[in-house]
């Protein structure tokens, strides 16, 4: 049986940082408190004006890319909606930027908070397939390019990164099964227009979406696979927010200690929030074989989860 596990992840946070502080005194009438009640968020991170999305995945990439040295790299996926070209792919740009050879199968994804769920599954395919060994998914945003200080709906809430997971071949598989949707008709809760610079977030809209949609994937997901719900060790969503967080681990009846949460300090970073989180809780949480459902929902509208059996990685 071919599978596949993860088996490194690293990512990339600009220096630049802000915080309520920061919000109160561009939005003085804002009720930041209040915000920050709802969002638990305190630290955003921002790209700097000679910054893109390429950079900051270059940067994640260089990083994982020190932990394999001698590994060939088969594909790499960029998972990003902020590349600083329509054309071409951005990880063609990449592949040149890390000499990862001409071989290189390689691609983006145009998908947001669920993107790495998407990208997963198909790096899994793509192994199980046998047309690669080894690969990587590199999940990048620079979201904050597109909001003004002004902007009070997503401003508090968004933050640039970048993300780079190695995914290789297993002889016993740890990624899977899987559970993806989509419902565009909900595509006017999150999006930016063609010609347009401001991202346009209908928060009431995504805050129901995310409480009725995840919990009720999560549940089909369990039913799907063999692993009951007691058996799951831990559950790492995107990371929306508190208030969103805080809904669907009680609608779950998820306990506290099997949840992780690091929105505080890195904000919402997109695509790349779920291996951020992933990467933090292996320092002192997720252990070797442990089951752990991972979520990902967001613009589309679009959701994924998965159940993947950890492995201690790079």
């Amino acid at each position: 049986m071919i599978g596949t596990k993860i088996a490194g992840i690293e990512y990339f946070l600009p220096k630049k940082t802000e915080n309520i502080k920061t919000l109160k005194k561009d939005n003085p009438k804002l009720n930041v408190e209040g915000v920050f009640k709802k969002t638990g968020i305190n630290k955003r991170h921002i790209s700097s004006p000679n910054e893109d999305t390429i950079d900051l995945a270059e940067k994640s990439l260089k990083k994982l890319l020190k932990k394999f040295p001698n590994t060939k790299i088969d594909f790499l996926i960029l998972v990003t909606q902020t590349s600083p070209y329509r054309i071409p792919t951005a990880a063609c740009i990449l592949q040149d930027k890390l000499k990862l050879g001409k071989e290189l199968i390689a691609f983006d994804i145009n998908l947001g908070c669920s993107g790495f769920i998407y990208a997963l599954n198909i790096a899994s395919a793509l192994i199980k397939s046998q047309e690669a060994k080894n690969g990587i998914i590199v999940c990048a945003d620079t979201y904050t390019k597109m909001i003004s200080k002004k902007n009070i709906q997503c401003r508090p809430i968004f933050s640039d990164a970048a993300a780079a997971t190695m995914i290789c071949k297993s002889n016993i598989n740890k990624i899977g099964p899987f559970l993806l949707g989509t419902d565009g008709s909900g595509f006017n809760a999150l999006k930016l227009e063609q010609g347009k610079n401001e991202v346009e977030m209908n928060g009431a809209q995504v805050l129901t979406f995310a409480m009725s949609i995840v919990p009720e994937n999560v549940k089909k997901l369990i039913q799907k696979s063999s692993v009951s719900l007691k058996k799951i060790d831990y559950f790492i969503f995107h990371q929306a927010s508190k208030y969103i967080l805080d809904n669907i681990n009680r609608k779950l009846l998820i306990p506290k200690n099997k949840t992780y949460e690091n929105y505080n300090k890195v904000g919402n970073t997109i695509s790349a929030s779920i291996p951020i989180a992933l990467k933090d809780a292996s320092k002192n949480k997720i252990k070797r074989n442990n089951n752990l459902i991972i979520a990902g929902y967001g613009v589309g509208l679009s959701w994924g989860s998965a159940i993947i059996k950890w492995e201690n990685i790079r």
